[in-house]
């Protein structure tokens, strides 16, 4: 029969960890199998009587009897993390744990220990950071390349949609001297019509290119580009967003909105951008109301105690229920010839004021998009002007 002595050391024998225990001069008690083997010795026996001195070169065991007189000295339990060189020569990393030993009286009489190899943890976690770490620097890599691919195609566009405005204006100018000196009145009035049409299409021209880069900013995940929140009229921005729109024939006619019947509220934001998120939801509704061959777009303010609305809604195809939670996702594709990105641009825009965007629509029926502005105060809007 084995007494319980022999029950307790194979119960300490049977655990895959280090299991120590000393007294007050730092000579080892006892330990277990995995222990022993560890430090090269065969039998747990052979441990006892010997202290770190004996089995660890000096600096490691000044820094184990250190821990030993700060356990004994504050009777508290102390973990920390160290690194062990196994008798095979392998290097290990513990995570060691080591309390005060009592007597029956309560009295501390060395320490008690345990340590788990935790190696392969360690390097697990290792492992991870290095990943995030690259993961982090190549997609530092591509902003700093989407940075740069973006600002030359802004200043290759935009430097001849800048030459051909000054050239209407010089051609504008010369043409109004020919005529008037034949008292061509209505002629005149005609070119200046013309060359205000080129010099609106070259100023939508410059907006596109700064919404396509905000959209490419905003997919990498990298800083809008000089983009400052002011107060802004959403009458304004409607009014504005209407008036550019490049409508086909009539289809201006299809969008129902009056300025007498909606109060007027100002938020924080950008009106350009404000603009081509009303653009894309006209584009889509427009490309709604052609496929359903009906249709009109409502378009009304209203407010609650947080928030003032923008309520956006279009009586054509609507959307199946299927399609409503990736709608706003970058990539998701709506229709044939849809980029993907131009919800995902409306998400990202209203969330950088502060609001947000959603839709709900019922199929055959209708689609109604609620961008949220969070209201503003008085002093607010002092602040940002």
């Amino acid at each position: 029969m084995h007494d319980i002595n022999d029950y307790f050391l194979d119960i300490l024998n049977s655990i895959g960890e280090e299991v120590f225990w000393k007294d007050k001069n730092g000579v080892y008690l006892g330990c277990n199998k995995y222990s022993a083997e560890l430090l090269g010795l065969k039998d747990p026996k052979d441990m006892i009587g010997k202290t770190d001195y004996d089995v660890f070169p000096k600096a490691v065991a000044d820094r184990l009897r250190q821990h030993d007189k700060i356990v004994m000295e504050t009777g508290r339990k102390i973990v920390f993390e160290e690194k062990v060189t196994a008798s095979t020569g392998k290097k290990l990393i513990h995570l060691t744990s080591k309390s005060p030993l009592y007597d029956k009286k309560g009295n501390i009489i060395g320490i008690i220990g345990n340590a788990t190899d935790i190696t392969d943890r360690k390097k697990a976690e290792q492992l991870n950071i290095e990943k995030l770490q690259a993961e982090k620097e190549m997609a530092e890599k591509i902003s700093n390349t989407v940075e740069l691919i973006s600002g030359n195609i802004a200043h290759e566009i935009r430097t001849p949609l800048s030459i051909i405005s000054i050239n209407v204006d010089r051609l504008q100018a010369e043409l109004k001297k020919i005529l008037f000196a034949h008292h061509n009145i209505e002629q005149t009035n005609k070119i200046k019509s013309f060359a205000d049409n080129i010099k609106s299409a070259v100023k939508n021209g410059s907006s596109i290119i700064t919404m396509l880069l905000t959209k490419l900013h905003g997919i990498f995940d990298v800083k809008h580009a000089g983009i400052e929140l002011k107060p802004n009229s959403i009458k304004q921005s409607i009014d504005d967003a209407i008036k550019e729109y490049p409508f086909y024939k009539n289809e201006n006619r299809l969008i129902v909105w009056s300025e007498q019947k909606n109060q007027d509220f100002i938020y924080l934001g950008d009106n350009l951008l404000t603009k081509h998120v009303l653009f894309n939801l006209i584009k889509n509704a427009l490309r709604a109301i052609k496929e359903a061959k009906h249709g009109e777009i409502f378009i009304s303010l209203d407010s609650d105690n947080k928030f003032n609305y923008l309520i956006f809604k279009d009586t054509a195809t609507g959307i199946p229920a299927e399609n409503l939670d990736s709608l706003f996702k970058q990539f998701h594709i709506k229709n044939k010839g849809s980029s993907g990105l131009g919800l995902a641009f409306c998400k990202m825009t209203m969330q950088s004021y502060g609001g947000d965007i959603i839709c709900d629509s019922k199929k055959d029926e209708f689609t109604v998009f609620t961008l949220s502005f969070p209201k503003i105060t008085d002093n607010e809007k002092d602040i940002a002007q």
